[in-house]
Order: structure tokens, then C-alpha cells, then sequence
């Protein structure tokens, strides 16, 4: 008996859920959204997509992500939205707005950070809002927004191609300070093979200026020896001479 009962109530509480429209989950979503119960209109947006996929429910779970900071995940269901289509163009102008608003930030925290990819972030932002001005020219804050994603284009532009000469400049730097290294080097090479070589020259003996060869020695004795030869004669023959001096005499 009791089991009877609590299918009977477990029924009367699953026949209106299951009797709830797409569209009844949308309006459940927008009043948590409105009270800022951000998580619970998620779960709401997502029951009506799973009965029934609309432009209105990807929509507004988009924008149920990106009050709970989640912008990529904000991002593809607009895609999905975008994909699907209204016939309302002030609807899709918000769609594409939404989706500019998160390129834009995207690339406001990349300038912030080192390498990232700023411009790239920028040109997506400033294409989704002029798709949303196509849809809706007249209205003023898409207009505002895009001329601030074009300011900040411009203005990494231009501080990415000073990087770039900035860059450039410094590797010319780099590229002059090497090569006046290796003259440097190539300079000090030549100046120590001179230095070895006199120190070479210097340690080698060199022949006193008084000194003389052997050759130059032998010739100045048999030099020597011819004239001592030649006095010798000298003397004999004077000798000689005077010997028949004196006998002629006698």
C-alpha cells in the first residue's frame, strides 16, 4: 500500500515536468537569470534545448556562461545560436554583439600579457560588431564598442611592429658588437704572432761581431805562415851574403 503510494505521488511529480514545454523552461531559465541564480537558469536553458534546440535557448545559456565567466564556453553557444537563425534582426544584433563583447575582452587580457595575440582578438571583435550594426544600425553602444576595439587595434599594431624594430635594432646590435669582437680577436692573433716571432728571432745565438769563421781564421794563418816563410828567405840570403862578403875579403 505504501508502495502504491509513493508512485502515485512520485507520478504527480514527474507528469508537469514532463508536460513542461521548451518555452516553459526558458521562462524558468529567464527568472533565475533575473534573480541571479545564473547556475539554475544554466540548468533551465539546457532543458529546453534538449526538447527543442532554438535560437532563443543557445541565446540565453550563452549569456547565462558569461555572467558566470565563462566566455568560451559563452562563445559556442552563440555560435549554435548564430547557426540556427531568427528572424528577428534585433535579436541576432545582440547575438553578434555578445560575441563581440568577448573578443574584445579577450583582447584587452591578452595586451596585458606577454605574447599574446591581441590584434588577432581585435579584428574578431571589430568583425562581429559590425555584423551586429548590419542588423541594427542604429545602435549607439555596438557603435561605441567598435570604435574602441579599433583604437585598440590600431594601438597593437603599432606596438607590435616597434617590437618588431625594437627586435631588429637589437640583433643588428648584437650582430655589429660580434663582429668587432672577432676583429678584435683577429687583431690581438696578428700582435701575439709578431711577439712570438722577435721572441723567437731573439733567443736564436747570434755570431759576435769580433769573432770570425774557421775559414776566415785558416786563411789569415797560411797568410801568416806565407810571410814568416818569405822573412825566413830574407834572412838566409842575407846571411848568405855577408858569409861571401867576408870570404872575398879574406
Amino acid at each position: 500500500m505504501k508502495r502504491y503510494i509513493f508512485s502515485i505521488v512520485l507520478m504527480m511529480m514527474v507528469l508537469p515536468m514532463m508536460a513542461q514545454s521548451a518555452r516553459d523552461f526558458i521562462r524558468m531559465g529567464n527568472k533565475a537569470y533575473r534573480e541571479k541564480q545564473y547556475d539554475k537558469a544554466e540548468t533551465m536553458y539546457l532543458k529546453s534545448i534538449a526538447k527543442d534546440p532554438t535560437f532563443e535557448g543557445y541565446y540565453n545559456l550563452g549569456n547565462a556562461y558569461v555572467m558566470q565567466m565563462k566566455d568560451s564556453t559563452a562563445f559556442e553557444n552563440y555560435k549554435k545560436a548564430d547557426s540556427i537563425g531568427t528572424n528577428d534582426p534585433m535579436r541576432k544584433a545582440k547575438n553578434y554583439h555578445n560575441c563581440g563583447n568577448i573578443w574584445y575582452a579577450q583582447g584587452l587580457a591578452a595586451s596585458r600579457q606577454q605574447g599574446g595575440n591581441a590584434v588577432a582578438a581585435f579584428q574578431r571583435a571589430i568583425e562581429f560588431y559590425k555584423n551586429s550594426l548590419r542588423c541594427n544600425p542604429e545602435d549607439d553602444e555596438t557603435r561605441y564598442n567598435l570604435a574602441m576595439a579599433q583604437h585598440q587595434l590600431k594601438k597593437n599594431q603599432d606596438q607590435q611592429q616597434q617590437n618588431g624594430n625594437d627586435k631588429n635594432q637589437d640583433q643588428q646590435d648584437k650582430d655589429k658588437q660580434q663582429q668587432q669582437q672577432k676583429q678584435d680577436q683577429q687583431k690581438q692573433d696578428e700582435q701575439k704572432k709578431d711577439e712570438d716571432k722577435q721572441q723567437q728571432q731573439q733567443q736564436q745565438p747570434q755570431p759576435k761581431k769580433d769573432e770570425m769563421s774557421d775559414q776566415a781564421a785558416e786563411q789569415l794563418l797560411n797568410s801568416a805562415q806565407q810571410d814568416e816563410k818569405g822573412v825566413q828567405r830574407k834572412v838566409n840570403k842575407n846571411q848568405n851574403n855577408r858569409r861571401r862578403s867576408l870570404e872575398k875579403d879574406w
